[in-house]
């Protein structure tokens, strides 16, 4: 049979094994050919053939999410393994997790080595209907004794995805958009008809929000050039540890050790811009003090690049001249 005399489905099927250099080789054959390669059918069966990718964001193309996968032949940007956890997959961990919320923060014990889970995190690891709870450690140990499993972890307490494969969290930071869409419509479907589950998923949206103002308006160069606000540098620093760790904030914003005493809030002129010591500070701007402030408290008075204009803070001045900012 001549493969002109081929029906189009067949033809679409057969284009989705297809390489990009075949498929653009396959287009040129003749005007029915190029017309099945403009089909978006294509490039999703390609797609899922060749990276094992079955997600894009809704306003996206398959095309589109093809040529980004093309780009990433190393799953930094795009997980192919999280493909295999759908809504389908997920139903059996949806009441063990939420049966989890309701024994936090006791009786959250690994069913492996029986380790006491609510400090370290419990884990549920998504591969075939194994339902049971785990710790880190050991969800890896079950992840590797048998080769070819591509299970997703679910780290409980703070509703992270991480793919072992990959060696990375899911749908944050390094990941692509079309990942974090579908990380998040998974968290969704986990938390589903729970409140304490929705209050998790609220706190992480939280958290991968702040993430950004972290790293977008504290301790830049261009702050400088603006009125800004000075935060303790421990305060400050705890804040940045609980964000990578997956947690908000914890107190009021502690702005205490940057007086000169308890008597005497005025801001301590040996105070310095960067270190954990007690009396250093970093820079934020208006837009993020006003946010911690109001999210998370105050202790302490409020300091400000106004406050540092006398005489006596000339070396403090200096300092945050001096200071390595990017």
């Amino acid at each position: 049979m001549n493969a002109l005399e081929l029906g189009n489905e067949l033809l679409t099927c057969i284009a989705g094994h297809l390489a990009l250099k075949d498929l653009a080789e396959f287009g040129t054959v003749c005007r029915r050919f190029h017309s099945i390669i403009q089909d978006d059918t294509v490039w999703r069966e390609a797609l899922a053939n060749q990276y094992g990718i079955r997600y894009k964001l809704p306003h996206q193309s398959w095309r589109d999410t093809y040529l980004k996968k093309e780009q990433d032949p190393h799953d930094n940007r795009l997980c192919p393994h999280l493909s295999n956890v759908d809504s389908a997959a997920l139903a059996p961990y949806v009441k063990k997790y939420q049966a989890v919320l309701n024994w936090l923060p006791k009786n959250v014990n690994c069913a492996t080595c029986g380790m006491n889970e609510y400090e370290r995190g419990a884990c549920l690891y998504v591969w075939e209907g194994n339902v049971r709870l785990r710790c880190r450690d050991c969800s890896y140990r079950f992840h590797n004794a048998e080769p070819g499993r591509q299970g997703i972890l679910i780290r409980i307490n703070v509703l992270q995805l991480f793919c072992f494969n990959c060696s990375r969290l899911l749908g944050e930071t390094r990941g692509d958009e079309s990942e974090a869409y579908y990380v998040n419509h998974l968290l969704e479907i986990l938390t589903n008809g729970s409140e304490l589950g929705r209050e998790a998923l609220r706190q992480k949206q939280q958290c991968m929000d702040e993430r950004i103002m972290q790293r977008e308006l504290v301790d830049r160069l261009y702050i400088l050039n603006q009125p800004y606000f000075l935060v303790e540098r421990v305060w400050l620093c705890s804040w940045f540890l609980r964000l990578c760790d997956g947690k908000i904030g914890q107190g009021p914003v502690n702005n205490l050790p940057l007086a000169i005493s308890e008597e005497d809030d005025t801001l301590d002129p040996s105070a310095r811009p960067k270190g954990n010591f007690v009396g250093g500070f970093g820079i934020i701007t208006p837009e993020l003090w006003y946010y911690l402030t109001d999210t998370y408290g105050l202790v302490g008075s409020t300091y400000t690049s106004d406050d540092i204009q006398g005489a006596e803070y000339d070396d403090l001045r200096q300092a945050i001249i001096d200071w390595r900012l990017i």
